[in-house]
Order: C-alpha cells, then sequence, then structure tokens
C-alpha cells in the first residue's frame, strides 16, 4: 500500500477534511436558562442554552455535526476493523455532558447521574430499542448500542425540560463535531473516491450555504467531495441567520407551573 510521508511522520494513505462553520449575520444574545424546577440544586450554577453558540467577532459556530453519510444513495465505505468503546454521557448540574455525543454500532453507551435530584434520560432511537430510563437518584447503567441510526437521535429529560442533548450512533467513525472555534476535523477516510457527507444543526435547517465565498446547496444538509491524500480544507461555511430556528418551549422559562 501506498505510504504518505507528512513531515517526520508515516501514514497510510488517507485523507483527512478540516472545515470551520460560521454564523452569518448579528447572531441573538445567548441568555442561561432560568430552572423553574428544583430550583435549589439547578438554579446554583449557570445553565447554558446550548442549542446554539456563537463564539467571538468571527461568529464561530458550535456543535456543527458532519458525518460520511452511508444511507440511501450515500457513500459506500471500505471495509473497516471495528473497535467497540464506550461511551460516556453524564448528567451534571441538570445538563447532559457532552451535548452531542458520537458513537459506532456495537458501542456501549453509558450514563452517569453526578446530580442530587431525579432525572430521566430519554432516548429517541429510530431503529435501537426505545430507551426513556428513570433510575434512583445518582445511579449509574449502560447498554449495547446494536444498531446505526439515520440521524442524531435526541436526549431529553422529561423532568426538567431544558435539559437536552443529542447522540448519533452511525456504523463507522467517520465524524466530527465543531468546537468553540467553529473547526471540526475527519481522519481516515478514503481517498479518490465520491464522498456524500451530511453536515446537522440542532437549530438549523443547512441547506443554503456560503463555502468559502461561494453559494452551495445541501440538499438534506448533504454535500459530495472527492479527497485527495492528506489534508483537505473545506474552508469556512457561512450559515445564514435565516436557516435559525429555536423552539424556546423547551427552556425553563417555559411549559412550566
Amino acid at each position: 500500500m501506498a505510504l504518505l510521508f507528512v513531515g517526520n511522520a508515516t501514514a497510510q494513505e488517507t485523507a483527512t477534511l478540516i472545515a470551520t462553520f460560521r454564523y452569518l449575520g448579528r447572531p441573538p444574545a445567548g441568555q442561561p436558562i432560568t430552572p423553574l424546577l428544583d430550583r435549589q440544586f439547578c438554579g446554583s450554577v449557570p445553565i447554558p442554552d446550548e442549542r446554539m453558540i456563537v463564539h467571538g467577532d468571527n461568529h464561530r459556530l458550535k456543535n456543527v455535526v458532519l458525518y460520511v453519510y452511508t444511507g440511501r444513495r450515500g457513500t459506500v465505505l471500505p471495509e473497516q476493523k471495528r473497535r467497540t468503546e464506550t461511551k460516556l454521557l453524564q448528567i451534571k448540574q441538570c445538563r447532559f455532558e457532552p451535548h452531542i455525543l458520537l458513537a459506532q454500532k456495537g458501542d456501549t453507551l453509558r450514563v452517569e447521574d453526578h446530580d442530587p435530584v431525579g432525572h430521566n434520560a430519554n432516548f429517541q432511537f429510530f431503529n435501537n430499542a426505545p430507551l426513556g430510563i428513570t433510575r434512583p437518584v445518582g445511579a449509574s447503567w449502560q447498554r449495547s448500542l446494536d444498531e446505526s441510526e439515520p440521524a442524531p437521535v435526541p436526549v431529553r429529560c422529561n423532568i426538567h425540560p431544558w435539559m437536552n442533548a443529542y447522540l448519533l450512533v452511525l456504523d463507522h467513525r467517520l465524524a466530527g463535531i465543531s468546537d468553540g472555534d467553529g473547526r471540526l476535523e475527519i481522519t481516515g477516510l478514503p481517498v479518490g473516491q465520491t464522498i456524500v457527507f451530511r453536515a446537522f444543526h440542532e437549530s438549523a435547517r443547512l441547506k443554503e450555504v456560503v463555502v468559502d465565498g461561494t453559494a452551495e446547496m445541501w440538499q438534506g444538509g448533504k454535500f459530495e467531495r472527492v479527497l485527495q491524500a492528506g489534508v483537505n480544507d473545506l474552508g469556512v461555511v457561512g450559515i445564514p441567520a435565516s436557516a435559525f430556528t429555536i423552539d424556546r418551549t423547551l427552556d425553563g422559562k417555559a411549559g412550566q407551573k
């Protein structure tokens, strides 16, 4: 097999994709959640509204998920060696951590509850068996993820309606999540073939985007690229303000008595 030399390192010939996501327009001011249940504990520290996080003067967008799409008319990947991992979702200070969790079919999902108040973790699966578990305060539990999912799966706490997260279960590990600088990286991608990517943000419809100054249409959040060996920079992907909607009934200020 051909080898790729990067500096002093030697690696198998694969591709890396990097991208930086940006909010186009003036982002709304972020407001912390005001919990109206279990206020003595849940209100002891600020709870961020993580459904849309925009950082810096460049309006870099956090928590955009980008992954290789292998569904209908998607990418056919070469056979990959599978390794199983345990993926951890924690409940701390009346929020889920991390806000977005990536996993592969066959992994084990472990949920650890560190709070002294009761929670429910409701996973709205499509292909895996439904899961909406209420455990004694502070209890941990785990289960296997036997099937991949067609899209990120919402995770909700039915007791505290502002608590939300997402779990994406794929049949591979070719995925990334944008950080506070809007940047993500996916390594180990195949070279020289058309790859279908799919992008997801929980509060936006990713259709009309601007990639390094050029307008593109991503139907269903999907686009195609052929990658070369080494680093491939998608550039800055701008998402217009008009793509975003946030349902304010999900936070602690509404739907409460």
